[in-house]
């Protein structure tokens, strides 16, 4: 029903930290409710139900009532693996889009950062089980490309990492058709200038938001490949042993990966250093702590 299930339901916003309040059991009862119809029952997933979905994101991160929060896991779980109706994708994809893109000044839908990372894991696993059908329609593509590189940049560094993690994902997918234009993209973030006399322990000016989201992103990537290297690889590789000096958070993302690509190609890596050119494998020996392991 579209009164329920609209933009007007407004019963979420009334959930205080009572645990006895009505609108937290009308919540459980309307999510209850939405699960035994579509798997006892077997109702389709109609798009009037999406915009609801956006507050069982909103209230999934919620300690106020622990059974609400598990009510709300489950659903988000069973929902997101769902494979929608063409007419549901776009619904689907703006349920997401409401939570990510709300302020603290927006009534009617929570905005913190936890309930923005749930929208972004929803959207990845929505994506993944209904990858052929999105692929195919550039305008979903799209919106999708526009939530993640607007995460990126968020405040919330919890955020920028899961955004980051999903772009990694989808693009090993080859959802987003030219990787090429996004990998540029998250250099040129990557290489955002700081302002002058930026602290390295500095994490909550603009700037460092959108570096930091590239290079997360440009990590994730080489991450997504743990036993492989792609033609692209080495070349990323090589750039973000530009950022082992600098702001500590980055540093330690680039650390991080770089520990993991040895961990995960040490033993495959004499097929693996043909991908690389002997310069870059000069600066890679370079970049790691152990360069022997490369000798």
């Amino acid at each position: 029903d579209e009164g329920l299930f609209g933009t007007e339901w407004v019963v979420v916003n009334k959930i205080s930290l009572n645990d006895d309040n009505d609108a937290i059991k009308v919540v459980k009862t309307v999510i209850s409710w939405l699960l035994y119809s579509r798997f006892v029952a077997h109702a389709h997933l109609v798009p009037a139900i999406f915009p609801f979905i956006s507050y069982i994101i909103a209230l999934e991160p919620s300690e106020v009532d622990p059974d609400l929060k598990n009510l709300c896991t489950q659903a988000l779980s069973l929902l997101s693996r769902e494979i929608l109706a063409e007419t549901s994708l776009e619904p689907a994809i703006n349920a997401v889009k409401k939570v990510v893109n709300s302020t603290s000044e927006d009534r009617t839908v929570g905005c913190t950062w936890k309930a923005k990372c749930t929208a972004l894991v929803y959207l990845q696993v929505v994506s993944f089980s209904n990858l052929y059908m999105i692929r195919s329609n550039p305008y979903l593509v799209e919106e999708i490309k526009t939530l993640l590189m607007t995460s990126l940049i968020s405040p919330h560094v919890e955020v920028r990492q899961v955004a980051g993690q999903t772009i990694g994902g989808l693009m090993k997918t080859n959802l987003f058709r030219d990787n090429g234009e996004i990998l540029e993209q998250l250099k040129t973030m990557a290489r955002t200038k700081l302002p002058k006399g930026t602290k390295s322990s500095q994490t909550d000016i603009k700037e460092i938001w959108i570096r930091h989201g590239g290079v997360k992103t440009l990590c994730a990537l080489v991450e997504c490949f743990p036993y492989s290297i792609p033609d692209w690889l080495p070349d990323v590789i090589v750039f973000l042993a530009n950022f082992t000096r600098g702001n500590v958070m980055i540093i330690n993302e680039v650390k991080k990966c770089m520990s993991n690509f040895k961990r995960t190609h040490l033993d495959s890596w004499e097929e693996h250093k043909t991908k690389f050119t002997e310069d870059q494998l000069v600066v890679l020996q370079d970049l790691l702590v152990s360069p022997n392991y490369y000798a």
